[in-house]
């Protein structure tokens, strides 16, 4: 009997946490949707020219506008946490104003090629998502860096030759997370997971395949703008093959 009950909690914790993945999917979709009709209506003048420039003219705003809101959220959720109250609505406006920020700064300077590029998020997020939800957190962690370097990797294939200031830019923001994450691991691992008080991963971690994953990263990243284009292609497949290994390897410490 006292089996019996505990496996019906354990299946409601699991049924509770697989409507959570699929909101959380669902809202992935949703942000997808939103892109392509801000592109129907900005790029291809789906509702006329008039809509198109009064969307330019909020893109040129918002980019200033995006980061003093993404901020304020922020500082909300900071000081909500301080007074031991929920952060979940800051954290959520922040969010939104920081991805509606993206969407204002990438659509604004490189019109039609931002919004391809930033069409690729939402795909990405839905992958890690998943990975977040079914997984250990530590995964979740390596695949968001992996997932990062292979849009760089894609990006340059796709736009080095007409945008190649942007795209060193975005290499270098990419070097400065892997450094991040690199030094936040080991912040974590000598205060046991935890971070400001938040136990963000569990204590007995273990974070070598993480380092691992930023030295792999970093190289790939590296050896692309070194090697150039010809190189980037396979280059592709060095980042994906690893995550798969992640991913068997993860899947098999969940059996």
């Amino acid at each position: 009997m006292f089996d019996k009950g505990k496996r019906e909690q354990r299946h409601a914790k699991e049924d509770a946490t697989f409507n959570k993945m699929l909101l959380w999917l669902a809202g992935a979709v949703v942000v997808e949707l939103v892109i392509l009709l801000v592109k129907q209506v900005y790029v291809n003048y789906l509702l006329g020219v008039g809509p198109a420039v009064a969307l330019m003219y909020f893109f040129q705003v918002y980019n200033f506008l995006g980061v003093a809101l993404t901020a304020a959220g922020i500082v909300w959720a900071v000081l909500n946490r301080r007074k031991g109250k929920s952060i979940t609505v800051p954290c959520i406006c922040a969010a939104a104003a920081a991805g509606v920020w993206v969407l204002s700064l990438f659509s604004f300077l490189l019109f039609e090629v931002g919004l391809n590029i930033v069409m690729i998020l939402p795909a990405l997020a839905a992958v890690l998502i998943v990975i977040f939800f079914l997984y250990q957190r530590v995964f979740f962690l390596n695949a968001a860096l992996c997932g990062g370097g292979l849009v760089a990797v894609w990006l340059y294939r796709q736009y080095y030759s007409t945008h190649p200031t942007l795209i060193t830019l975005l290499f270098g923001a990419g070097f400065a997370a892997l450094a991040a994450a690199l030094v936040l691991t080991f912040v974590l691992k000598g205060k046991n997971g935890r971070l400001g008080g938040v136990q963000v991963m569990p204590a007995d971690t273990s974070y070598p395949i993480t380092w691992i994953t930023c030295g792999v990263t970093a190289l790939t990243m590296a050896l692309v703008l070194a090697l150039g284009m010809t190189a980037s292609y396979y280059l592709l497949f060095v980042l994906a093959g690893w995550v798969f290994i992640q991913a068997v390897f993860f899947t098999v410490k969940l059996m």
